[in-house]
């Protein structure tokens, strides 16, 4: 079943946004222990909804009780302000701003953003991936956005292959952690 996120998918969710995380091989992991980037990932999940990866921005698929994929999305007006939640978080935590995930504008104008789709590895190769993108037209119809918009690394053949078969398109191509990226779209209406 797809739905709607809530706060008690936390942990799951986090587990599943940190593979994405590590593969993006991000800076602050050399900063933090995968334990505390887990930790603060959940406390902004539960405590900022309106966070890139707080609840209200995601939608999972259950399998068994079990949160087997996740999508976390938002319309390209809030990227400017998506990530101050965290920021305050590490602030209150004594940390600075430098700690921060991404510094790299993602969105392209009218989109709704596909900012991260995983898949836990117990249930790959189910369809998992497929059911969280035919949700996501009715996201951004939600937001008023009639385009989806994501980003793919270019070396990740399977996620582009799931996308361009799923009716997306490249439309350009971006830079995010020093990781090539091509920038896909799909008109949903």
């Amino acid at each position: 079943m797809i739905r709607l996120a809530e706060p008690k998918d936390a942990s799951e969710a986090m587990d599943l946004v940190m593979i994405v995380l590590r593969d993006m091989e991000l800076d602050i992991f050399n900063k933090l222990s995968e334990e505390k980037v887990k930790e603060l990932l959940v406390k902004a999940y539960i405590e900022e909804p309106n966070y890139r990866y707080g609840f209200s921005n995601a939608i999972v698929k259950e399998l068994d009780g079990k949160v087997a994929g996740v999508a976390f999305g938002y319309p390209d007006h809030m990227e400017k302000t998506i990530d101050v939640p965290f920021i305050n978080l590490l602030l209150e935590h004594d940390l600075t701003e430098e700690y921060k995930l991404f510094n790299d504008e993602e969105t392209f104008k009218n989109e709704w953003y596909l900012d991260t789709l995983v898949t836990s590895p117990d249930f790959r190769g189910q369809g998992v991936a497929r059911e969280l993108l035919d949700a996501l037209p009715e996201l951004a119809k939600q937001h008023d956005r009639h385009v989806v918009g994501l980003n793919v690394d270019k070396i990740n053949d399977n996620a582009r292959r799931i996308y361009l078969n799923n009716g997306f398109e490249k439309v350009g191509q971006i830079d995010i952690a020093n990781h090539d990226y091509d920038h896909l779209q799909k008109e949903v209406g």
